[in-house]
């Protein structure tokens, strides 16, 4: 019965390469789409993600890891007293902007560490961190703005009118619609012009045997005016704050949304069409004994083929977006967005295919005769 669909498929090749076109560009689609998606509230959440193995102490007012309103180092000073505590590690973040020799001038985020721990930066990086104890060193984003201004390690550049040297990259290690740089505390302090009495936020690691939710909860009960969260807690809620409150999800969603739609309209027409055009020859098996069951597993096994191919290509065609866009975009394919990818691949095909099922259950054996 498989080579019995494929034989009804190949006899109308350009309905075929239609119908599979169809499938392939609406599922291309879905698959780019969420992957740019999920690369975007990614990054917004990138801060956090790649420190989730601390305790982030940040001001109560913060609603998300871009969102950090300064503390006074006076909470470092208390977080050590606190049952579990094992070390603290101040993180300052400040706004800057790169000068270069031929006067371009670039935004920057600027993530200055702790030089004894670094902890909170950089990741994705295959260096020596301890590079950054040089004076005014810096390490930028190897895919983002500073290196595409043709600056190379060992290269002096200005930061909010302050002289740096580029010492290291990362690969990837990016924001949302802005490049970061990793420094010192020192440095960033110099370079925002911060009091060395104020921090962004505080990486707290705990001791061995101890609950990091347990001592999250001890250091909110006895330090005022902050607020405690594990790593993936505070990625999290920066992730739902991000989608809810920036509009990507939705927008992104409807883009989603008219693909499927579209996929529907192309497959379900073209294979209504190429199943009309063979009503002939359908008519023909139910004359000679076919039952309906027959003839829709006909019709279901070309959905099946038809969504198959088209998946495959499709899938082709997202990763090589991906491998394409890497270093400018960096998007995503995590293994759940290939299940939803493979589950919409089948509704479009198999929902499609009800529409040609309809019309040939409704024909009657005799009719062909009359035809």
């Amino acid at each position: 019965m498989l080579s019995i669909a494929f034989k009804f498929m190949w006899f109308d090749k350009a309905k075929m390469f239609g119908i599979i076109t169809g499938i392939t560009l609406s599922v291309f689609l879905i698959g780019q789409q969420l992957g740019i998606c999920l690369a975007l509230i990614g990054s917004a959440s990138s801060l956090a993600s790649f420190n989730d193995q601390y305790i982030w102490v940040v001001s109560d007012k913060s609603r998300e890891v871009n969102d950090l309103p300064e503390l006074d180092m006076r909470v470092a000073r208390s977080l050590v007293s606190v049952a579990g505590v094992k070390r603290v590690n101040p993180m300052v973040v400040i706004p800057g902007a790169a000068k270069f020799n031929n006067g371009k001038k670039v935004q920057l985020s600027v993530i200055g560490v702790s030089p004894q721990t670094f902890a909170g930066g950089p990741w994705k990086f295959k260096g020596d961190k301890s590079v950054l104890l040089q004076e005014g060193a810096i390490i930028t984003d190897g895919w983002e703005a500073v290196l595409n201004e043709n600056v190379k390690v060992g290269d002096n550049f200005e930061v909010n009118g302050n002289r740096v040297i580029l010492v290291d990259s990362t690969e990837g290690a990016r924001g949302l619609g802005q490049s970061y740089a990793f420094t010192t505390v020192q440095l960033a302090r110099k370079l925002g012009r911060v009091s060395p009495d104020r921090a962004s936020a505080f990486l707290v690691e705990w001791e061995d045997g101890t609950s990091p939710e347990q001592v999250a909860k001890n250091i909110e009960t006895e330090i005022p005016g902050v607020k405690a969260r594990e790593g993936k807690t505070f990625a999290r809620e920066t992730l739902m704050y991000i989608s809810t409150s920036s509009g990507i999800v939705t927008s992104f969603g409807f883009l989603v949304v008219f693909a499927i739609i579209t996929g529907f309209a192309i497959v379900g027409l073209t294979l209504f069409s190429a199943v009309k055009d063979r009503v002939r020859d359908y008519g023909t098996l139910k004359a000679i004994g076919g039952t309906n069951g027959v003839v829709r597993k006909i019709i279901l096994y070309q959905s099946v083929i038809y969504a198959i191919v088209g998946f495959l290509l499709a899938i082709i065609m997202v990763k090589f977006f991906i491998e394409g866009t890497k270093k400018s975009l960096d998007a995503q394919l995590p293994d759940y967005l290939i299940v939803f990818m493979v589950f919409v691949t089948i509704l479009i095909s198999v929902i499609s295919s009800l529409f040609a099922m309809r019309k040939i259950t409704k024909l009657e054996p005799a009719e062909v005769f009359r035809m």
